[in-house]
């Protein structure tokens, strides 16, 4: 049969499937509603957790409009809970067939005889776990461990592939009207917080349902003890996300049981775990989990601080686009995550000087969680710094610290320009007379002279050994040579005293200027700045010529 999503009739039968029935009660105001499920096999049929003396009549009622209720051979609890077993007492007398039996597994039998009824057991651990039920088909079962209690069991009818599931996907429910749901959000959203009050870890839950998985991997419908009948097209999907939710919540405190605050305690770690997953830069991490936290009602903001090497405390977050360098603050509890180099995340909690254990216990505890988020970005930065160190290797003269030919050729600027050809005259004199350490140091003292007589955006290079390259985007001829003149003069005013003859270098200057409309590459600018600084060589150096491209071609 079809699942049909939606509402159903609270006093009939409602068939979920051939031949299985959901026979359960709606008590008014109440969101912990129980389900019952009948199947249907002739003198063999069963009556599934059939309930509590709250419902029972009911049930036997809903059970008497489909079949006899002589019909009813098995009764199968799950569990010992009251709401599925208090009835048998009554049972004991509205059933009238001498061979009845409660099927359970051993560990449920020993709490479900204190209920004081009549029938003897059919323990299904010791019948291959499973219930012959003749033409039918088999109800196979599956242990499911202390979820919630040590014996509990799930059901698994062959015919029509239905899992009774007792607890598992059960949920508080705000609509009880709705018995069928495809809507796994919804599901999920109602089955946390019963999850999260009764399931004892996350651990146990996602072990369990796994061997649900395992044992029938063929699902059609998920019928639970409470919460909403799930149709086959969602049962896939809400497997998972049980799985996703945070159990154990109680043990997050030692004394302290205020559940709603540890549920948010509880929820915050699942998604900052989830966070983990998909955010790897620091600066999202930070934003999401500082969103995750408030959420807690116990932390204002946080930010994460990493002792860089090199560079010192880096700190990401506090409203900040970009990393900033900053100490992590004293005053705020701090988680430190292990490893090197040394990385804490500081929280600033509602009352920093009495910050919510329970909060901090859960980030201590995912300390070695959050380290491989940071370990993966240091790599990616490291590498990054190591593939930047490299390009300004490539790009930048080792004594100056002035951008190369290289540089030069992948900077040069778009529409008008002048070039200054600079070389230091008689530098060879230099070497001979005082030594290559002289030398450098006459390279290094011109290279700062030449910096301070331009701009912040002209561009200064080493080009060769004495020879220096100046680019001044947008100067026209009569500033160049202003520019030059300026160099020239400040070069020639250096105290070298004990470093080039006489104390003193002079420079000669070849210019060329550069419009939007010239067709000339870098080289053949180049060529006509070299040939004017020839020209100032020529003529006794300490000068300044000037250069002129050739008109473009007709």
């Amino acid at each position: 049969m079809d699942d049909v999503v939606g509402t159903a009739e609270p006093d009939v039968a409602v068939e979920i499937a051939d031949g299985v029935w959901w026979v359960g009660v709606r008590l008014p105001n109440d969101q912990f509603q129980c389900h019952a499920y009948f199947v249907e096999a002739g003198e063999g049929s069963v009556l599934i957790d059939p309930g509590s003396p709250l419902t029972i009549e009911t049930t036997l009622d809903k059970v008497a409009s489909i079949a006899s209720l002589d019909s009813i051979r098995y009764l199968v609890c799950h569990h010992p809970d009251p709401d599925i077993a208090a009835s048998l007492p009554y049972l004991s007398t509205r059933l009238t067939r001498a061979d009845v039996e409660v099927v359970t597994e051993w560990r449920g039998s020993a709490l479900l005889k204190h209920y004081g009824h009549r029938f003897p057991y059919y323990l299904v651990d010791e019948h291959q776990w499973q219930l012959p039920l003749g033409e039918r088909g088999t109800l196979e079962f599956q242990l499911t461990p202390y979820l919630h209690f040590p014996g509990a069991v799930v059901s698994y009818d062959t015919r029509t592939r239905t899992l009774f599931s007792s607890d598992l996907f059960g949920g508080f429910v705000p609509d009880n009207a709705v018995l069928v749901s495809d809507d796994v959000d919804y599901i999920i959203d109602n089955a946390r917080p019963f999850h999260q009050h009764y399931m004892p870890s996350s651990e146990l839950l996602t072990a369990g349902l796994t061997r649900i998985q395992q044992r029938w991997p063929e699902i059609d419908r998920i019928a639970p003890q409470h919460g909403h009948v799930i149709p086959g097209p969602a049962v896939n999907a809400a497997f998972e996300g049980l799985k996703a939710i945070e159990c154990g919540v109680f043990t997050l405190a030692d004394a302290d049981m205020n559940l709603k605050r540890l549920l948010h305690i509880a929820q915050a770690r699942t998604q900052i775990t989830d966070a983990l997953l998909h955010i790897a830069e620091p600066m999202a991490l930070v934003s999401a989990i500082n969103s995750i936290l408030a959420e807690t009602h116990e932390a204002r903001d946080s930010a994460l601080f990493i002792d860089l090497p090199d560079q010192g405390w880096t700190m990401w977050g506090l409203g900040h686009t970009k990393p900033v360098r900053r100490t992590p603050p004293q005053d705020w509890p701090a988680v430190e995550l292990p490893g090197d180099p040394v990385a804490v995340l500081a929280i600033h909690t509602v009352d920093d000087e009495h910050p919510d254990e329970d909060l901090l216990d859960m980030l201590h505890g995912m300390a070695s969680t959050l380290r491989p988020a940071i370990d993966q970005y240091l790599s990616e930065y490291q590498q990054s710094r190591r593939v930047e160190d490299l390009r300004k290797a490539s790009l930048t003269d080792p004594l100056t610290g002035l951008g190369n030919r290289r540089a030069l050729e992948t900077a040069l600027p778009l529409g008008d320009y002048s070039l200054l050809a600079l070389d230091l005259d008689h530098f060879k004199a230099v070497n001979d007379e005082f030594g290559h350490a002289s030398g450098d140091s006459v390279l290094s003292q011109s290279a700062s002279t030449l910096t301070s007589a331009v701009r912040g955006d002209d561009s200064v290079y080493r080009v060769g050994g004495e020879e220096f390259l100046v680019v001044l985007p947008g100067a026209d001829e009569t500033r160049a040579t202003r520019v030059a003149e300026r160099i020239r003069a400040s070069i020639a005013s250096l105290d070298l005293t004990g470093q080039a003859p006489g104390g003193r270098m002079t420079v000669s200057v070849g210019i060329t200027t550069v419009s939007a409309g010239d067709e000339a590459t870098l080289s053949e600018a180049l060529k006509v700045a070299d040939q004017a600084l020839y020209r100032s060589k020529e003529a006794g150096r300490d000068r300044i010529s000037i250069g002129t491209l050739p008109p473009p071609s007709a």
